[in-house]
């Protein structure tokens, strides 16, 4: 009838267990007379154990209003304090859940009232007190609790109980458990400083404020393709030309830049002589400092690529393949019914308005020298009034800026 592991039938299990448990059931398959005799002795604490356990339904409701009484008490007794409450209801939880793990260890079922942690947090409080007698300990002499005096097997049910219905205050109180442990060391902190501040010597000078310069102004001032900076601070109403006379090159004409303030100066430009508030550049900015040669070369071929660019795109305009759109006769979004050509299926074409389309080959069309001449005079001078043009436009913008 021994075993290991799982065994090979469900209804071997079943006989072996009816012979365990039942006093007066035979095993089947019988058993031989020393194994009978350890089996009668595992019967009889497995008996005694579950009979020790029982714990009606009605007494379990009237013990979990008991402790939840008790603890209640206990917020009373600490004057409200939950932090105090919380802790002595959490080592009580404590007391209780050593018997639970261990039954039948004598040590664990005697508390010492007197213990230098027990008497501050639950022997000094009568709810405390309440609570475990209230499971089954009973005074033994004026500083100790005893249960189950003279048992080898104590019923642990009201135990389970009493711990399930502590586990419970706590998980409910916790939220303000947390904010009450903050307020009260928050307390502490202001008595500890409060002490510190009257232990310090009354002689003690007062520590000077720094003072503070309403017109200062902090400048980054970083030279054209260098990554050093350099950092000046002057007044307010100091000139440009003063802040920046230990900066700028000797005999050199520079372009001073603040991209933040969209400020540009040249240094022989009379702004310099202005101070730093009315360029606005108080209370801090940053300036690059730049040559005035470079700068004008840059802004002469930006100026030379941008005429090139747009009179590369007019003259693409007046040649090659376009729609409607490209040259600007319908717009994309007109819904004009000559915009789009529905070419059957759900497709949808756009209108080709070139006018070079189905023309001969050039080499089949004979050449006329004196039109093809008087043709390139004129795209020459209208090339020219396009330069023109481009060019006033960007002076224009130039001056804008």
């Amino acid at each position: 009838n021994k075993f290991e592991g799982l065994p090979r039938e469900e209804k071997f299990v079943q006989n072996f267990m009816m012979g365990l448990l039942v006093p007066g059931q035979a095993f089947n398959p019988p058993v031989s007379e020393s194994q009978q005799q350890q089996f009668d002795e595992m019967t009889s604490k497995l008996v005694k154990a579950a009979g020790s356990a029982a714990f009606s339904f009605s007494a379990r409701e009237r013990l979990q209003d008991r402790i939840a009484k008790r603890l209640d008490e206990l917020v009373e007794a600490v004057d409200g304090d939950l932090v105090d409450a919380d802790s002595s209801a959490t080592l009580v939880r404590s007391l209780i859940s050593h018997v639970i793990s261990n039954p039948m260890n004598e040590k664990y079922r005697r508390i010492n009232l007197s213990n230098k942690v027990i008497a501050p947090k639950v022997a000094k409080y009568p709810p405390c007190i309440a609570m475990l007698k209230a499971v089954g300990f009973a005074q033994a002499g004026s500083e100790a609790l005893l249960l189950g005096k003279g048992k080898k097997v104590i019923n642990i049910a009201p135990l389970v109980v009493a711990r399930d219905a502590i586990d419970k205050w706590i998980d409910k109180s916790r939220y303000k458990v947390a904010a009450a442990t903050r307020k009260k060391r928050d307390e502490q902190d202001r008595a500890r400083l409060a002490l510190e501040n009257a232990n310090k010597p009354v002689d003690e000078e007062p520590e000077e404020e720094e003072k503070v310069d309403p017109n200062l102004t902090k400048l980054r001032i970083r030279l054209e393709g260098k990554k050093q900076v350099h950092r000046i601070e002057a007044s307010a109403d100091d000139s440009l030309a003063t802040v920046l006379s230990g900066v700028l090159p000797e005999g050199e004409d520079v372009q001073i830049t603040c991209a933040a303030k969209r400020l540009v100066v040249k240094s022989s430009d009379k702004t310099m002589n202005k101070s730093l508030r009315d360029l606005q550049l108080f209370p801090s900015a940053s300036l690059v400092v730049g040559s005035v040669a470079k700068s004008n070369k840059k802004d002469e071929s930006r100026k030379t690529s941008n005429i090139a660019k747009r009179a590369a795109a007019q003259r693409a305009k007046r040649s090659g393949s376009h729609t409607m759109q490209t040259v600007g006769i319908y717009g994309k979004d007109d819904n004009l019914k000559g915009e789009l050509v529905d070419g059957g299926g759900g497709t949808l074409y756009e209108h080709d308005v070139t006018d070079d389309e189905g023309e001969p080959p050039e080499e089949d069309i004979p050449k006329d020298e004196d039109a093809d001449d008087e043709a390139e005079e004129i795209e020459d001078e209208l090339e020219e009034d396009e330069e023109g043009s481009l060019e006033e436009e960007d002076e224009e913008e130039d001056e804008y800026d």
